[in-house]
């Protein structure tokens, strides 16, 4: 959550731990206790109830009372790439009540005005245009990693170039287990990019937020340019051997 929220304040530089942090880098796979062996994750998460909602990190609507202020929700879509990101990634993604269609209520860092206000889950907003858009976005992600084993137990490969990905508000990396391997691309900033990858398994690949992007033919380990829209991201999968 901290390296998103870094990413989400225009430090671009933090792309490259929140690569690392989404395939939860040097966290250990495994605790020792009582002499037993127990496999050990972490939770994935941009919201929990000690903070506020993480739209408020784009924009504010502003009301006559600072605590009455929400995150504006007209910028949903700014959220789209960290939700594509935490339900791709290894660990256990976390939704908090409310954010998968979209609540924006502002929550100061310290104070009574923490706990002073009621802040119930707003469901008319999962009916607006906004709520419906944010939910179909993640009922797609979660049907994604249910079917697709390699985004709950694959391996996790952070695409570490700057030059060629970060410095461009693109963030990459890929899952694979058993015969198949995703490559999943983030755009967090304003404009589409194009930039190049060496696929290392040749064939077509399938992409899976949209299907309107796959690639036909792709050479293995040879230059090809992807192209991410803006505030989103891409999902190719290939299935080996198929």
């Amino acid at each position: 959550m901290g390296a998103a929220k870094d990413v989400a304040h225009g430090n671009r530089d933090q792309l490259t731990n929140l690569g690392f942090r989404l395939g939860l880098d040097s966290y250990p796979l495994e605790v020792t206790s009582n002499g037993d062996k127990i496999a050990k994750t972490a939770l994935q998460y941009i919201e929990n109830h000690d903070h506020q909602r993480f739209v408020c990190n784009f924009g504010f609507i502003n009301r006559d009372n600072e605590l009455l202020k929400e995150g504006n929700r007209d910028l949903w879509y700014k959220v789209q790439p960290y939700l594509i990101g935490i339900l791709t990634a290894k660990g256990i993604p976390l939704l908090w009540q409310g954010q998968e269609f979209g609540e924006n209520y502002y929550l100061p860092d310290q104070g009574f005005g923490r706990v002073m206000l009621l802040r119930p889950v707003r469901w008319d907003y999962f009916y607006d245009p906004i709520g419906t858009s944010v939910i179909a976005l993640v009922r797609k992600l979660l049907k994604l990693r249910r079917e697709k084993p390699q985004f709950r137990n694959g391996n996790y490969f952070f695409y570490n170039e700057y030059d060629r990905y970060q410095s461009k508000n693109i963030l990459l990396f890929s899952r694979q287990y058993g015969n198949s391997f995703s490559l999943v691309a983030l755009n967090f900033g304003d404009a589409d990019q194009t930039v190049p990858f060496w696929f290392p398994i040749s064939g077509d690949y399938h992409e899976e937020l949209d299907g309107q992007n796959n690639l036909i033919g792709v050479p293995s380990n040879v230059e090809f340019g992807l192209t991410i829209p803006s505030n989103y991201g891409r999902i190719w999968t290939k299935e080996i051997g198929v």
